[in-house]
């Protein structure tokens, strides 16, 4: 079995995707005939996520200032965007369409990150930096 890392690229003031919701996104690319799809955000998103997260950024001035788009599923798409796997990215496209009504996550993904996702006897372990900037990693358990 071969092990790959999964992070997110960047520097954020707030997290907003789950090892949990990475899990369920890359069960539905395992799943799926083709790299391109499009995914209704309640099937890889928690019951009430968005809502909770929409709240969370009304309610935190500092994160609001430091954020250009508040929209709850664009900061999750944009941090679904910078997905990498071993320091490659994961996406080649992810865009959120119909944001206000029936909110889905339209995207692509990488060749490479497809096929290794689509093969059974790989492992995935999420690695993220803690307060203290000393690396935490998890297993990365498909639902």
């Amino acid at each position: 079995m071969k092990e790959y890392r999964i992070k997110i690229a960047g520097k954020y003031d707030i997290i907003v995707i789950s090892p949990k919701i990475i899990a369920a996104l890359m069960d539905k690319i395992r799943c799926s005939n083709l790299k391109e799809m499009v995914i209704p955000a309640e099937e890889i998103l928690p019951q009430g996520y968005a809502g909770y997260l929409a709240c969370v950024l009304e309610a935190n001035v500092e994160i609001a200032k430091a954020l250009p788009n508040r929209n709850a599923y664009t900061l999750i798409a944009g941090q679904i965007r910078k997905l990498q796997c071993n320091e490659q990215d994961c996406f080649d496209r992810v865009e959120v369409t119909e944001p206000g009504s029936n909110p889905q996550f339209d995207m692509e993904t990488s060749e490479d990150f497809y096929i290794v996702t689509r093969q059974g006897n790989n492992q995935f372990r999420y690695v993220f930096k803690g307060e203290n900037y000393e690396e935490i990693s998890m297993i990365l358990e498909y639902l």
